[in-house]
């Protein structure tokens, strides 16, 4: 893949991130409550199970297109010098890895999706109380199955951003961008420990700190992949900066 086109992707795949969730039944517009209420969110998506699998099937998408644009910008890290090539290729690979976590995540959502519409028909066995807990027990295991994404998502994010901010021989929108990426990582690193150490400090306020970051460092995504789209040098493919 080209770094036009892996830019493309990068874009593609964080705008579709962005605006899927908040199409999630459960989430901000459709049928919202509390998500650490997993009950409460489990009957969320049974309420509207084909927009949810819809959204989650977009939400799948939008993680393989970033999973490709970083598997195009690997070649160009492999050819990077120093602990700059070498920050950036940890890096890709832990934020490959953090995304096909998410993937399996996308999956049990399906799944849950899918018991919640199997209680519905509200006939045979299992019975529907069986469907239901059974779905619960499922939307609770991929909530577990995600903490391990929130735990990897920011110490990709600092390598990412450090490693891609030593390509760039002077400030810019784009090392300006990179190093947002690595502070971004480094707010969510911190909120995370936190959140593990001292649970008493309140999950809606650690959920919202950890959503900002994820958010923040997905605008500095669309900034870095506009640069590869425009075909910037530190993105040229026969580059050896580091």
């Amino acid at each position: 893949m080209t770094m036009k086109y892996a830019g493309i992707a990068l874009i593609a795949g964080v705008v579709l991130a962005f605006v899927a969730p908040v199409f999630m039944p459960g989430y901000a517009l459709i049928y919202p409550v509390d998500q650490t209420d997993f009950a409460a969110a489990r009957d969320a998506l049974g309420d509207a199970p084909v927009l949810a699998h819809w959204v989650n099937f977009i939400t799948l998408i939008s993680l393989l297109l970033m999973i490709s644009a970083f598997l195009g910008l690997y070649s160009l890290a492999g050819r990077q010098g120093g602990i700059g090539g070498k920050l950036l290729r940890f890096g890709i690979i832990a934020s490959i890895i953090e995304w096909s976590i998410l993937i399996i995540a996308s999956g049990m959502r399906h799944f849950v999706i899918h018991l919640m519409q199997r209680s519905e028909l509200g006939e045979g066995s299992p019975s529907p109380a069986e469907f239901e807990a059974a779905a619960l027990g499922v939307h609770t295991d991929m909530i577990a199955v995600t903490l391990a994404f929130v735990a990897l998502y920011p110490l990709a994010s600092i390598s990412v951003g450090l490693g891609l901010s030593f390509r760039f021989a002077s400030m810019d929108v784009y090392k300006g961008a990179a190093y947002v990426m690595a502070a971004a990582g480094l707010v969510g690193l911190a909120n995370f420990l936190f959140g593990m150490s001292a649970p008493s400090l309140g999950i809606q306020s650690l959920l919202l700190v950890n959503n900002l970051a994820l958010y923040v460092g997905g605008i500095t995504f669309i900034v870095i992949g506009y640069g590869m789209y425009r075909g910037r040098a530190e993105f040229a493919e026969e580059d050896s900066s580091g």
